[in-house]
């Protein structure tokens, strides 16, 4: 009879699942904030108005400028960190479930 030692003996290797949960949640937690911070910020450095597309398409200009526009990029950015800190807290319950 052929045994699989290659299956036995990557079940011993595995990786709890408390890690993989807790790894992947920092991935998805690190890209929350760091869109957040990226919408929040960007808006307001001048990479945001002068910029290769800006030159490909000016009459986005307009709209790019507009305070209005650039407000509501930075509503988003507002909102993507706090679906981050919301997730931080569903970690932490899910964690102690966990254990």
């Amino acid at each position: 009879m052929l045994s699989w030692p290659s299956l036995k003996s990557a079940n011993r290797t595995r990786l709890p699942a408390r890690i993989l949960f807790w790894l992947q949640s920092a991935l998805y937690l690190v890209y929350f904030f760091f869109v957040g911070l990226l919408l929040l910020c960007l808006p307001w450095f001048w990479i945001w108005e002068n910029n290769y597309i800006l030159y490909l398409y000016p009459q986005l200009r307009p709209l790019i400028a507009n305070y209005f526009f650039k407000g509501g990029v930075l509503g988003l950015g507002i909102v993507n960190i706090m679906i981050g800190i919301q997730e931080i807290v569903h970690i932490r319950k899910n964690l102690q479930r966990l254990r």
